[in-house]
């Protein structure tokens, strides 16, 4: 279990101004970020010094985020050869495996090196969204087996101050029993479980609204969370919160609450949105694959593809965040496919 936040602490990982930077003085601080990090990842991974070398970029040549553009994009593929080539990690760790706070696995197999940034990167995002808080009861209702699904996000709500059901998957009527008796007010699992509940719940003879102390649940993971969305909401007058993320990369993209789009996670990572082919990156709302260059200083992947296809857009969006969003999810690069929230 790790320990609760202060106050304080809790209050430096979240900046709502830096979200609302204009886009020329967001664009100078990521671009002064990424120059750094790549300094950092040439210097510390040794995968990551191999990458350059064999493309003939030094690291002082990115500079921008267009500079990426120079270098090959790594696929899952890769990574597991790599991985399987030289374990663990393929040589893109940067600090000694007995520093990490976890390591999980996801098909490939592929391991995956979890620092305490990413948990906090999970903090800052309940922050935003201003839930859950300290002293919630929050069910945790996914996968605790290998994956980071269930164990991270129990990691961020003890770090906020929350009293953690680690629930996992299964046991539908033993689930609604836990929301009604210990008055749970989140329920965090992929969406097509939480209407297993919520449709137990009914079942059992309750009145979700009137019976439960619910408030709050997410919709990570499936493709389908837009139709749910607008049940959990309407149907039980619940707020949903949503995101992007991989096992490989943490999460990558927000919903800022108006399910307009995921605005690219700029504290955590940069994205772009690239054409599977050539790895140049694409205009808004032409399909590309999703691409990211994590801000870390554990597991600094240089573009590495997620193996998600989808559009973007760089329009305003009503909230005044002025990162670019997620439009649209559309597949798989290759013959891959999603199943709660892993490839198979």
């Amino acid at each position: 279990m790790l320990s609760q936040l202060s106050p304080e602490e809790l209050a430096s990982l979240y900046n709502e101004s830096r979200e609302k930077m204009p886009p020329k003085e967001r664009e100078k601080w990521l671009n002064q970020r990424l120059t750094e990090q790549v300094q950092f990842a040439y210097q510390n991974a040794p995968a990551i010094k191999e990458k350059f070398d064999k493309a003939g970029v030094p690291p002082s040549e990115i500079r921008t985020v267009k500079d990426l553009e120079k270098l090959p994009v790594t696929t899952k593929d890769e990574l597991a050869r790599l991985q399987q080539a030289n374990p663990p990690f393929g040589g893109f760790l940067a600090v000694p495996l007995n520093s990490l706070n976890r390591i999980y696995v996801s098909p490939g197999p592929i391991y995956d090196a979890w620092g305490l940034e990413r948990v906090k990167g999970a903090v800052r995002g309940f922050l935003r969204a201003g839930w859950p808080k300290p002293g919630d009861v929050v069910l945790v209702s996914t996968a605790y087996h290998m994956v980071p699904a269930g164990l991270f996000l129990t990691d961020a709500l003890d770090l906020i101050g929350c009293t953690v059901v680690p629930a996992g998957i299964g046991q539908s009527e033993l689930q609604v029993n836990l929301l009604h008796d210990l008055k749970a007010t989140a329920l965090f699992s992929f969406p097509s479980f939480t209407m297993t509940i919520l449709k137990k719940a009914e079942e059992m003879g309750y009145d979700v609204r009137r019976d439960f102390n619910l408030k709050y649940t997410t919709g990570g993971g499936e493709r389908h969370i837009q139709i749910l969305r607008k049940t959990f909401e309407e149907d039980y007058g619940l707020i949903v919160g949503d995101g992007y993320g991989t096992a490989d990369l943490g999460m990558v993209a927000y919903d800022c609450g108006l399910g307009q789009g995921y605005h690219y996670e700029d504290e955590d990572c940069v994205v772009e949105i690239v054409d599977p082919d050539t790895g140049r990156q694409v205009g808004p709302l032409q399909a590309g694959e999703v691409v990211v260059t994590l801000f870390s200083n554990v597991y600094p992947l240089v573009r590495f593809g997620s193996g998600d296809l989808a559009s973007y857009t760089d329009e305003p969006c009503p909230c005044g965040r002025t990162a670019p969003r997620i439009t649209r999810s559309l597949g798989m690069v290759g013959e891959h496919i999603r199943v709660k929230g892993m490839f198979v």
